[in-house]
């Protein structure tokens, strides 16, 4: 495409911590010394993305019970303090993705299998809108996945992990589409610089992160691996699933599904920096500049194993070494850092293949709240 900026690396070049030279990490702690850090509710059916208002002490939780069509989604929404429950708001469509602009205090839930978004008044429960993005059905149906919000100008970032990748930008005030940007391969990860005006949209292929100009409403580049030399599925060496974003260091932080990794970009360059181990299954990417730590997620099966357990991972975000490797059965899915930086909150799904050895008819999936600041202290 002309006009576009696109960095590629030669393998190998630009690694000062590569994957298998990773320092030796330290012992993960065991469930009786995580304990006193750890909040945990095995109570949501369905559990995905969770989203936390610091403001009015709440924790929000995209619930999708079941994938039959005409089947009702839920919101649950927790304190932020202990995860008790305080009230539930039912849905017309299942929401997997949540974004909250708290200073409407409106709550924006992506229907994955419907390629919408629903508007929710989040002190209320009232749905007051839905958003349709891509086609709902059928030949060409568009799912979405990622939701990434600017509150300032009022705008939503949706990305959509087809063959054809799409990302929508959506202005929130109007309630409709501005503007619909295709290209790329699995478009799943998202992560956003407001003060730059781009947006990164991941997923796998020859280019895996694309770089959107918000005001255009244009691809203006991409990031390469390089490792990646073919066009289609069957060729692309990575699935950069979800993406984090640290904006004053210029860094992006990219899960990889399909190598287990953690790859930090440098966005002056973009050249990778780093390459972090992290498991099999790694799904789930945050950054804490107030602890100036990143945190990941992993699942721990994939398609050739699906019996195994999953984790958290706590990484320095300066040299890149593993400070805490934290077992949190069975898959750890979605990752929220709490907006004082202090707390951290995830969703953890149960299994369910039947032929997991952890598989229970009719369990429930989890949500865990992670004081920081006591885990940092385990750990000393």
């Amino acid at each position: 495409m002309a006009g576009l900026l696109t960095f590629s690396l030669v393998a190998g070049v630009g690694l000062p911590l590569a994957a298998q030279d990773a320092p030796t990490e330290p012992a993960a702690l065991t469930a009786a010394e995580l304990a006193p850090a750890v909040i945990r509710t095995d109570s949501i059916p369905g559990a995905y993305e969770v989203v936390h208002w610091a403001g009015e002490g709440l924790v929000f939780v995209a619930s999708t019970p079941s994938f039959d069509k005409g089947t009702a989604g839920f919101i649950h929404v927790l304190d932020a303090t202990d995860l008790r429950p305080i009230r539930q708001i039912q849905l017309p469509r299942r929401p997997f993705a949540l974004a909250l602009d708290r200073s409407t205090g409106r709550l924006y839930a992506g229907n994955t299998l419907d390629g919408s978004l629903t508007v929710i008044d989040a002190r209320g429960g009232q749905v007051l809108d839905t958003i349709q993005l891509g086609q709902p059905e059928g030949e060409g149906f568009e799912h979405t996945r990622m939701i990434v919000l600017d509150e300032e100008k009022g705008l939503a970032f949706v990305t959509s992990p087809g063959q054809k990748g799409v990302t929508w930008i959506v202005d929130t005030k109007a309630g409709k589409l501005a503007h619909r940007i295709e290209g790329g391969l699995w478009t799943a990860g998202a992560a956003y610089d407001g003060g730059a005006g781009r947006f990164y949209a991941s997923g796998g292929g020859i280019e895996e992160i694309a770089v959107i100009d918000t005001v255009g409403g244009a691809r203006i580049g991409a990031f390469s691996t390089g490792d990646t030399t073919e066009e289609g599925a069957e060729a692309s060496q990575h699935f950069f699933v979800n993406l984090a974003i640290d904006v004053e260091g210029q860094r992006l932080f990219a899960a990889d599904a399909n190598k287990g990794v953690l790859y930090v970009f440098d966005i002056a360059s973009g050249k990778v920096v780093a390459q972090i181990p992290v498991g099999t299954g790694a799904l789930d990417v945050a950054y804490n500049p107030a602890r100036s730590e990143i945190y990941a997620t992993w699942r721990g099966v994939e398609r050739e194993a699906k019996t195994g357990t999953g984790g958290l991972l706590v990484i320095d975000a300066q040299g890149y070494a593993v400070k805490q490797r934290i077992p949190l059965p069975t898959h750890p899915n979605s990752l929220e850092v709490g907006e004082d930086g202090r707390t951290l909150f995830l969703t953890v799904k149960a299994p369910h293949d039947k032929e997991h050895p952890d598989y229970r008819e009719g369990a429930l999936d989890s949500v865990v709240r992670v004081d920081m600041e006591r885990l940092a202290s385990m750990g000393n």
